[in-house]
Order: C-alpha cells, then sequence, then structure tokens
C-alpha cells in the first residue's frame, strides 16, 4: 500500500472515530425532553433536583410516547421523599400493582439505592393526551406536566 494512501485512511478512521457520536442502548434512561422523542427510547427520567428557590422538575413539560417508561428521580444520595399528584392518570391499570379501584393519579417516591424514584408506564392513547400533575416536597408544590403520544 502506497504511504499517502496509508495515511489518508488512517485519518479518515481517526476523524469518522472521533465525530461519531455515542449512542445509548434502548433500555438506557435518556434525559426527556419537551419534544417528541424517537421511538426507539423506551426510558426517560424527569429530574427531581434542588433549585435556587427551592426544588424543581426538569423538564417541566416531559414529552413521551404510549408504553415509555418514565422515572421522576432525585440525583444520587438525595434521598428526600416526594409524592406525584396527576389530574388525570397516565398510566393503564395493568401495568400497575393494586390498580383493582382504577388506575392510580398519586404516587409516592421509593428509595432505590442512593436516591429516590417513581416510575410509571405512561399509558396507550390513541391521540395526543397532556396530563398536569403536582410535585410535592415537603411544603412545597410543583406544577409541570406530561404529554403522552401515541407510539
Amino acid at each position: 500500500m502506497n504511504y499517502r494512501l496509508w495515511v489518508g485512511v488512517v485519518l479518515s478512521v481517526g476523524v469518522a472515530a472521533c465525530c461519531t457520536l455515542p449512542t445509548t442502548s434502548p433500555g438506557e434512561p435518556v434525559q426527556c425532553t419537551d419534544s417528541v422523542p424517537v421511538r426507539i427510547v423506551k426510558v426517560v427520567y424527569v429530574d427531581v433536583a434542588a433549585g435556587a428557590n427551592g426544588p424543581v422538575i426538569r423538564p417541566e413539560l416531559c414529552v413521551v410516547r404510549s408504553g415509555t417508561v418514565v422515572l421522576w428521580r432525585t440525583a444520587q444520595d438525595v434521598l428526600d421523599p416526594f409524592e406525584l399528584a396527576f389530574a388525570e392518570s397516565p398510566v393503564d391499570p395493568a401495568h400497575q400493582r393494586g390498580a383493582a379501584d382504577g388506575p392510580p393519579k398519586d404516587f409516592r417516591s421509593q428509595r432505590l439505592g442512593r436516591r429516590q424514584e417513581v416510575q410509571i408506564i405512561a399509558k396507550e392513547v390513541s391521540r395526543e393526551s397532556r396530563i398536569d400533575y403536582d410535585v410535592r416536597i415537603g411544603s412545597r408544590h410543583l406544577d409541570p406536566g406530561i404529554k403522552i403520544m401515541p407510539r
């Protein structure tokens, strides 16, 4: 192989390797956003974080597709519990334990490792469904929302 050709191949491969964006596997949680995620996204998280004037939710509007696992979670080593109270249930009864009385609307966080979490599976919808909810942390109430889109 010609020396110039070999150097060109090595540089091309190196540039391609350094410029390729890392991908996440379908089972890894990604930060929820306020835009419709690609279909491959199956697990998202919403940060329940400390802010300058008290707790904040990031993002304020989480957009997911039906069947997506949504995790509301605190940062590592933040063990203060929180509650979610939805205007209507965001889940199908079949995906939640103890749903004999209908789909739940209120969820309490549970300690999972070194953080507090609430996990749901977004219900099946045939059209866009926005659901407002309250986050209760101590005496504070926040009013974010979730939008569920058809898969």
